[in-house]
């Protein structure tokens, strides 16, 4: 577990190094996350200028989603085995260039198929981008506070997706919430190539790089399969022999892929990583809080949007409390972490969060932004703020050296999964209360709210098993935590 550091490895980076890496790593995050939720102010624009019917918009995002959450335990096993370097910059050029694919797709299919590129680029990217940010930080407070940044970022991100998708949509138009991609992801590639050059720690694992191809296939057809399968229960029945098909299928993937672990000489994912409470507790509250976060997300949009009819540079522009708010918290976290340990700030971070989605409850048709919408953004923005940074030192504090992608790959599957499954949970509930007021008008903006309030309800009850679940993770402060030779 943790044991004493090892002096020579515990060595001060420069502070331009220091700039140099946390620009590199922390920015190709930042693209990660931001296109996960740019296009969603966008779709109305795309979904007219490209003739997209009803059914298919939808892939516009679930088409990354599915390939980014699919995928990301291969991208960080590929990270460990082959470089960190070489799956980074592999990762960002397919990135950039799906990117540009999009911005010039000329019909539905081309845009949905370079969303789904740009996923997997995406999947290749993150988990090597935070292994190198691992990695590269052996001194303790520098790894700390850049591991604090990395957290803080990614959660700004999400938020800033969205203000940005309204704005350039209603100003540049939507084919730029891509192109914007290219110039920032060739400024990263050229820093990249000078920045990483040589770096010791960035290098692959010695010895003989086999990739388990076996547990590959079973473990990435697996998350596929059921990231797709939830997706799809937006408009499809639990019910539904494909819902139940896809879901037991997924099943036996990853029942097999688990089987196949244990046997494997050497496998994708060592189990045993797992058995690490730290490791295991905060991915288990991970998949909690991205299950409350992406169905909060969704659906305030479509509150914002559907119910009161605001445009998307208004809705873009009512989340920019949450960013602003997220990122004094995030700063105030990195500085409160090494006092008050990883499990306190998680927590109270998460309970601020819930106490938000409660006051959604309040929320009425034509009601005030400044005394409905904007408490619940400030808290969650406060709440989030101070448990992101916490959580992801908690993630990936605890692997070794050379598990240090799939670490990150595992902390990234549990965010996206829970995302899929989250959302998955809230539409179900949202549609099951329409339902029950079909006859008053399904576009009716009070029955609307209704199946939205009943969502919100769910989310915060998510939220409050997740603050409970805190409970279960070792109380660690990051300056002990960091200074640690990872401990299996």
């Amino acid at each position: 577990m943790v044991q004493a550091a090892v002096p020579e490895r515990d060595q001060m980076l420069s502070r331009g190094r220091v700039a140099l890496l946390l620009a590199i790593t922390c920015g190709a995050q930042l693209l990660v996350i931001f296109d996960e939720t740019v296009v969603n102010l966008a779709l109305p624009s795309i979904r007219t200028d490209l003739e997209f019917s009803t059914s298919s918009l939808a892939w516009v995002v679930d088409a990354y989603m599915l390939l980014f959450g699919g995928f990301l335990l291969l991208g960080g096993r590929g990270a460990d085995l082959f470089g960190r370097q070489r799956m980074f910059l592999i990762g960002l050029v397919v990135f950039v260039g799906a990117s540009l694919g999009g911005g010039l797709a000329q019909s539905d299919t081309a845009l949905i198929v370079a969303r789904g590129v740009q996923g997997f680029g995406a999947a290749l990217l993150s988990p090597a981008a935070l292994s190198i940010l691992v990695t590269a930080f052996t001194n303790a407070d520098q790894r700390g506070k850049a591991l604090g940044v990395w957290g803080g970022l990614s959660g700004i991100a999400g938020t800033t997706g969205v203000l940005l998708g309204g704005l350039i949509t209603d100003t540049i138009g939507w084919r730029w919430v891509f192109f914007i991609n290219v110039p920032v992801g060739a400024v990263l590639l050229a820093l990249a190539l000078v920045g990483l050059r040589g770096g010791v720690d960035l290098d692959a694992a010695t010895g003989p790089r086999r990739l388990d191809g076996f547990g590959a296939a079973t473990i990435t057809g697996g998350l596929l399969l059921l990231v797709y399968t939830m997706l799809n229960t937006s408009h499809r029945e639990w019910s539904d022999p494909l819902t139940i098909g896809g879901l037991a299928g997924a099943v036996v993937l990853i029942a097999i892929f688990v089987w196949w672990e244990k046997r494997a000489p050497e496998p994708l994912l060592r189990l045993g990583i797992l058995a690490n409470r730290q490791i295991a507790v905060a991915n288990i509250l991970t998949v909690l809080a991205a299950s409350a976060l992406y169905g909060t997300f969704f659906f305030l949009s479509l509150y914002m949007q559907v119910i009161n009819g605001w445009s998307p540079i208004r809705a873009g522009l009512s989340w920019a409390p949450l960013g602003l708010t997220m990122a004094v918290f995030a700063g105030a976290a990195m500085q409160l972490t090494p006092k008050l340990g990883t499990r306190n700030l998680i927590m109270v971070g998460l309970a601020l969060v819930g106490v938000g989605q409660v006051l959604l409850l309040r929320s009425t048709v034509d009601g005030s932004y400044v005394s409905e919408l904007l408490p619940t953004l400030i808290l969650s923005g406060a709440g989030f703020g101070l448990a992101l940074v916490p959580l992801v030192v908690a993630a990936v504090s605890g692997a070794a050296r050379e598990e240090s992608g799939i670490a990150s790959g595992l902390m990234n599957t549990a965010q996206q999964v829970g995302g899929a499954v989250g959302l998955a949970v809230l539409v179900t509930v949202a549609n099951e209360r329409l339902s029950g007021r079909i006859g008053e008008g399904p576009q009716n903006p009070s029955v609307l709210l209704d199946g939205l309030h009943a969502a919100f309800l769910v989310a915060a009850i998510l939220t409050a098993v997740a603050v409970l679940a805190t409970l279960f993770l070792p109380s660690t402060r990051a300056k002990v935590d960091m200074a640690a030779i990872h401990g299996g």
